[in-house]
């Protein structure tokens, strides 16, 4: 075993052999640099988890050069091995930050949430929620760095007069990480303890016949698409969302039949 302070002169002069070559610094225990056949310099330090008992095992800090210097390895070597001292595993601390920096970053994180969901309606709504009001918030956080500071910043972005749609992100946002809990992926949802968003105050009043027979006949002076939505709102007395998001397959134009699918229910706060 070849030992040495580590510094610029020592690492300046490792020559590459036969074989991978380790040299380990002389004041802190633990912390080494290794050089391959090939020439390759990295700083790694060596640990055990539990005692004596335990087997010694390796964690690669990085290859010799930006950013990593004999000063600058020392010093990551010395905080690395105090998180061994409290127990703090490098090798599985390293998985978890590349976890939550891909497969855990919201971004791609929703994508995989959107996938899970069942029924057309409520994934047609999932995905609208997330394109046009989560990401631009959340984008590519880590999924357990989410607090409910996040949530309420989502919320607070929409417009007041959304009292419905506020309603669906709260379900959305909710049901997301409630499925994020049960898979295991955060301990926690950041909306537990939150209320849901009021509901929508009833109308106090309805159109008379005669103000709708106004509003159908002005209809097709407004623009070409929200003419026949208005009008197909009037003759169905459906939801605006349910209307404005009709699909081909929903129509049965022999039938002159609109079929609503089961499971479309953008206000179903479940």
């Amino acid at each position: 075993m070849t030992t040495g302070k580590i510094n610029k002169r020592a690492i300046d002069a490792l020559r590459p052999k036969a074989r991978n070559e380790l040299v380990w610094d002389t004041d802190l225990r633990g912390f080494g640099a290794k050089i391959t056949p090939v020439g390759f310099i990295s700083y790694v330090i060596q640990f055990r988890m539990g005692g004596r008992e335990a087997s010694t095992r390796r964690y690669t800090i990085g290859p010799h050069g930006s950013p990593w210097t004999p000063a600058t390895a020392c010093v990551e070597a010395e905080r690395l091995l105090i998180h061994v001292a409290q127990g703090v595993d490098p090798v599985e601390a390293n998985k978890q930050r590349r976890r939550e920096a891909v497969d855990l970053a919201f971004a791609s994180y929703a994508g995989m949430s959107e996938r899970s969901c069942k029924g057309e309606g409520w994934k047609r709504l999932v995905e609208r929620v997330i394109r046009l009001h989560l990401k631009p918030v959340l984008r590519k956080k880590p999924l357990p760095s989410i607090t409910r500071a996040d949530i309420v910043s989502i919320l607070d972005r929409m417009p007041d007069d959304q009292v419905a749609n506020k309603r669906n992100v709260f379900a959305v946002m909710r049901r997301m990480f409630r499925w994020a809990v049960s898979r295991g992926d955060i301990d926690r949802s950041p909306m537990e303890g939150m209320e849901t968003p009021p509901a929508v105050r009833p109308r106090e009043r309805w159109l008379q016949d005669s103000e709708l027979r106004l509003i159908w006949k002005a209809a097709p002076a407004c623009h070409r698409c929200f003419g026949p939505i208005v009008r197909l709102l009037i003759v169905t007395g459906q939801r605006r969302e349910e209307v404005s998001g009709i699909r081909w397959e929903e129509l049965d134009r022999e039938e002159r039949m609109w079929t609503l699918p089961g499971d479309l229910a953008p206000h179903c706060l479940g």
